[in-house]
């Protein structure tokens, strides 16, 4: 099977060119396309594979990961703060939950929202199931995290997740040998701490699907599915309506384990996975013309199980395989004062 975690994908390196923190912005004119791909200063954990990055607020963070490479299994469950302002990582309260790998969630009014995941790091009687469906709050007030209701779609991991209008949703996913391929899409009002579940996600890839949301819709497509498939098809889930449409396919070749993040009408999608190498472009989709554009090549290294997340305006990507990365980097679409 080709897709396993990692992928189990041609592993390809790149010298990595340094880029200095503050130099000016001017546009990649070298290839003709748009935006400014910095370095920053490297994430301070360990090197990992495999976590989760969202925002609350205007931070983003990162929670866990793996940091063995290849099939080698060391979870870990620290959490991290990054403030875009400073520039600078602050290590929180460490994550609760079971899983290391894959855990998923969103920012809802000013807190965090992350469950499901692969791996069992304490020990529980009589369940043998490397997936988890347990989901937790985290308060960056206070520093704390609450146990909140399970994630009533059951036990997985690879799920995708976002927030739309102070609602999050999460779906999809596979099992421990990644031949389920699951299409249910469950919303969360954390008000009242339930879960609904919502019209099921209706394209081909079911883990590592690439999600992200933008003027309060939500878009999924690419990721892969059992038997070694790897999709480019591309949907819009209007809440509204709770239905979702087909939209323009994206245009690279389709791959899982991708990079995504949004900024303004855009939600941009790169890197992962494609069934023979880690793919090395990105693209920027426009919500309002249904329309996909390459962006500036990046100038390090190429990765999947990346961690990816946008913050007024920039998008940030870092960590991953191959190789236990640590180093993090920022997107500028445009020139900004």
């Amino acid at each position: 099977m080709m897709f396993k975690k990692a992928g189990i994908l041609l592993i390809l390196t790149l010298t990595l060119f340094s880029c200095k923190k503050d130099k000016p912005f001017v546009p990649n004119y070298a290839n003709g396309l748009p935006g400014l791909w910095a370095q920053l200063d490297d994430f301070p954990g360990v090197g990992r594979v495999r976590s989760s990055g969202f925002t609350i607020g205007g931070k983003g963070y990162i929670l866990g990961g793996n940091a063995a490479s290849g099939f080698n299994s060391q979870l870990i469950n620290d959490f991290w703060e990054y403030d875009p302002k400073t520039d600078k990582w602050t290590r929180k309260a460490d994550y609760p939950g079971q899983a290391g790998e894959y855990v998923k969630g969103f920012g809802i009014n000013n807190k965090g929202y992350v469950g499901t995941g692969f791996g069992k790091r304490l020990a529980t009687p009589g369940d043998d199931i490397p997936q988890n469906n347990d989901f937790w709050e985290y308060n960056p007030a206070n520093d704390k995290w609450t146990r909140k209701a399970d994630f009533a779609g059951g036990k997985r991991e690879n799920v995708i997740a976002f927030e739309i209008n102070g609602i999050g949703y999460m779906g999809l996913g596979t099992n421990n040998d990644y031949t389920g391929n699951f299409k249910d899409f469950w919303k969360y009002d954390a008000n009242a701490d339930k879960w609904t579940r919502v019209a099921d996600y209706p394209g081909t890839g079911s883990f590592g699907v690439a999600a992200f949301a933008s003027n309060g819709k939500g878009y999924a497509g690419l990721g892969g599915a059992s038997p070694s498939i790897a999709e480019k098809d591309f949907w819009q889930y209007d809440p509204i309506a709770d239905k979702w449409d087909k939209k323009a396919d994206f245009p690279g070749k389709g791959r899982a384990f991708s990079g995504q993040f949004t900024i303004g009408n855009s939600g941009y999608v790169g890197f992962g996975s494609t069934l023979t190498a880690t793919a090395n472009d990105w693209y920027a989709y426009d919500t309002a013309s249904n329309n996909w554009s390459k962006i500036t090549n990046f100038t390090g290294p190429i990765r999947y199980d990346l961690v990816s997340f946008g913050i007024d305006g920039i998008g940030y990507i870092g960590t991953g395989n191959p190789g236990l990365l640590k180093d993090f980097w920022k997107y500028t679409p445009r020139k900004t004062n």
